[in-house]
């Protein structure tokens, strides 16, 4: 009995909460556990992630909307509850990471390439003054 348990432990707790509902993942992932504020709802799992996720079922059930749904938890738990924020923070959650790796990359490509063809040492002869021959002695 002891074995059957814990050969069926993985498997409950990489079920999906949404089983399969489109709505329900959307709004599973929309937003973040309030017990740890790290993994949405869809991912997490722990006693509070599952009384949030109750709650969301059970705002399904009584046909409010998503909005409606989002606008309660936000009033509950702020706009921290909300796995992606909105307005600015969310366009620089959105557009910070991809930026960061062009960056990166680049800076990779040119240290590469000036590690591969380093520049020709400068030459100081280019500036002097014209003088006639007998000024240099």
């Amino acid at each position: 009995m002891r074995r059957r348990a814990v050969l069926t432990l993985p498997l409950t707790l990489s079920a999906n909460p949404a089983n399969g509902d489109p709505r329900k993942e959307n709004l599973f992932s929309m937003f973040i556990a309030p017990c740890c504020w790290r993994e949405n709802l869809l991912a997490h799992h722990s006693p509070k992630a599952d009384e949030l996720r109750a709650e969301i079922n059970k705002f399904i059930e009584q046909g409010r909307t998503d909005d409606q749904i989002r606008q309660s938890l936000i009033g509950q738990y702020t706009t921290r509850i909300l796995a992606v924020p909105d307005g600015e923070k969310g366009q620089w959650l959105t557009w910070t990471p991809p930026a960061a790796a062009a960056a990166g990359l680049a800076a990779l490509a040119i240290f590469i390439k000036r590690s591969i063809h380093p520049p020709a040492p400068a030459t100081h002869t280019a500036n002097l003054p014209d003088l006639p021959d007998s000024d240099w002695n």
